[in-house]
């Protein structure tokens, strides 16, 4: 399982990287200006809809019914469960991206606080470029679950590989062109091709594709009650994103690009780290519960904590530490100004703070949905939105992007601690002192290698010193964990990590 962690992980590595210089070419292409403004908030509105679909949360409810689907009536019956999903959801996505276009002024008013109208037209002509996204990268979000689930994990996984090299290439070929706007066909265009490059393998699993719509299958109903706790709560976080996003478009131009760069930058370990380990732990964890293996499911869970310490908290410490010497170095080119490096910085150090619960959400959101829970991450959600909501409403106007950056940190640690708390008493029974120790060696661990790494000075690199320092942080923050390892470890542990380690 872990190994194919690091497959995914890989691959998200260069997905995020090119993440990465996506935003480094269109920071360096727009700047953070009004303009990008009107981009980030005109895709805002079909990843409203799009996460629920198209980032693997549909999938938490899809697969397990469809695994247990195989165990009772065996794979013929059960593709006829995928085909009407999958039928169901074109016909929903489709009506709601015509509403998208139809009615952009109508949304956008309630979604932006744009007082220009140079900003809020551009968002509006954005808005109706983007809509169908909505539809291809929904279907994509049910293929890459079903991909995942027969371990073709590799090409599920490039889905952001495909993302950003659509648009890295469309913004470079359409930017004279059509400026802005093709930007957003870039975007569009990005859907279609996820979608395609998943069919081959998909039609590998399916052998044929039927068009029915099988309301009665008792599947598809059990699907549908499901859904709606799960529906609830991403709709909720997405109304979360939506409300910030208003009260960063009402600060000055560049706000709200800026939370956007800095958010792509402490999305990186997220995708890579978080969400790699959730997307294969999953299915695992899936079939353990429905098998009543109660040791599998602890085991998993608390290795995968574990290594989400181990991997976040120090991205957190480099992220905050060093947060002006990176968005530097990713981002300071062309239109980009010291102005907007200052504005993207200082909100990566507050988004940073939050990143341990950020990316711990994730799995212990699905380690609740292998019980069949949905309500209590939705009610844990919800009391997180509000805080956030709550926090930006009273620190927007006198702490600005900081403040909002700062509410958004301390509403995830609020949900991280009623699911952990839940999974816990609930549930696994996770070893808390272990967890603990091993949060505080991570930490302990980081804040030395950072202190040492900060005396390294090579600026005779420039901006690229960075990647010395980081390095240096890297080396030593490895020998600290194997320092302790060979102090602590028992010998049984040890052989047993060296066989693992030789086998494979």
């Amino acid at each position: 399982m872990f190994k194919s962690s690091f497959i995914v992980m890989v691959i998200n590595m260069l997905s995020r990287i090119l993440g990465l210089v996506r935003e480094m070419i269109i920071g360096s292409v727009f700047g953070a200006s009004g303009m990008t403004d009107a981009y980030v908030s005109a895709t805002k509105i079909p990843n409203f809809f799009t996460t629920l679909f198209g980032e693997g949360s549909l999938g938490t409810v899809f697969i397990p019914i469809y695994n247990r689907g195989l165990e009772e009536k065996g794979k013929e019956k059960t593709d006829e469960f995928v085909f009407s999903i999958l039928n169901l959801i074109i016909a929903f996505t489709s009506t709601m991206s015509v509403i998208m276009i139809l009615f952009s002024k109508q949304i956008l008013k309630i979604t932006t606080g744009f007082a220009d109208p140079e900003r809020f037209e551009a968002a509006n002509g954005l808005l109706k470029i983007v809509a169908f996204y909505f539809l291809f990268i929904a279907l994509s979000g049910v293929v890459s679950s079903l991909l995942n689930n027969y371990k073709k994990f590799a090409v599920a996984a490039s889905m952001g590989i495909v993302f950003n090299l659509v648009i890295i290439v469309g913004t470079l070929l359409l930017k004279n062109k059509m400026g802005i706007y093709g930007l957003g066909v870039a975007y569009l265009l990005s859907g279609v091709f996820q979608l395609l490059m998943m069919l081959p393998q998909f039609f590998q699993i399916m052998k044929t594709y039927k068009f029915v719509f099988n309301l009665k299958d008792p599947y598809v109903k059990e699907m549908f009650v499901l859904m709606v706790p799960t529906l609830i709560g991403i709709f909720g976080y997405q109304i979360n994103e939506i409300v910030d996003n208003r009260f960063a478009t009402m600060l000055p131009a560049g706000t709200a690009s800026a939370l956007n760069y800095a958010s792509r930058l402490y999305l990186l370990p997220i995708g890579v780290f978080a969400i790699s380990l959730s997307v294969v732990i999953f299915p695992t964890l899936s079939r353990a519960v429905v098998k009543n293996k109660r040791k599998k499911v602890r085991k998993v869970v608390q290795e995968g904590l574990a290594m989400l310490a181990f991997l976040i908290v120090p991205s957190s410490v480099i992220l905050f530490g060093y947060a002006r010497e990176i968005v530097t170095l990713v981002y300071k080119r062309g239109h980009f100004s010291n102005k907007a490096v200052t504005l993207t910085s200082e909100t990566l150090q507050f988004y940073a703070l939050g990143l341990l619960f950020f990316s711990t959400i994730h799995l212990l959101t699905r380690s609740h949905y292998v019980y069949k829970d949905r309500k209590l991450p939705v009610i844990s959600s919800f009391i997180g939105i509000f805080t956030n909501i709550l926090l930006d409403f009273l620190l927007y106007k006198q702490y600005r992007h900081v403040g909002l950056t700062f509410a958004t940190s301390f509403a995830a640690m609020i949900n991280f601690l009623i699911l952990f708390v839940s999974l816990q008493r609930r549930y696994v029974r996770i070893n808390v002192l272990k967890y603990i120790a091993i949060l505080v060696i991570s930490l302990g661990g980081s804040l030395l290698s950072f202190t040492i790494s900060k005396l390294v000075k090579v600026s005779f690199l420039g901006s690229l010193s960075i990647v010395v320092n980081l390095l240096v942080f890297l080396i030593i923050y490895l020998l600290i964990w194997i320092a302790v390892f060979m102090i602590f470890a028992d010998d049984k542990f040890k052989k047993d990590v060296a066989r693992r380690f030789i086998k494979r």
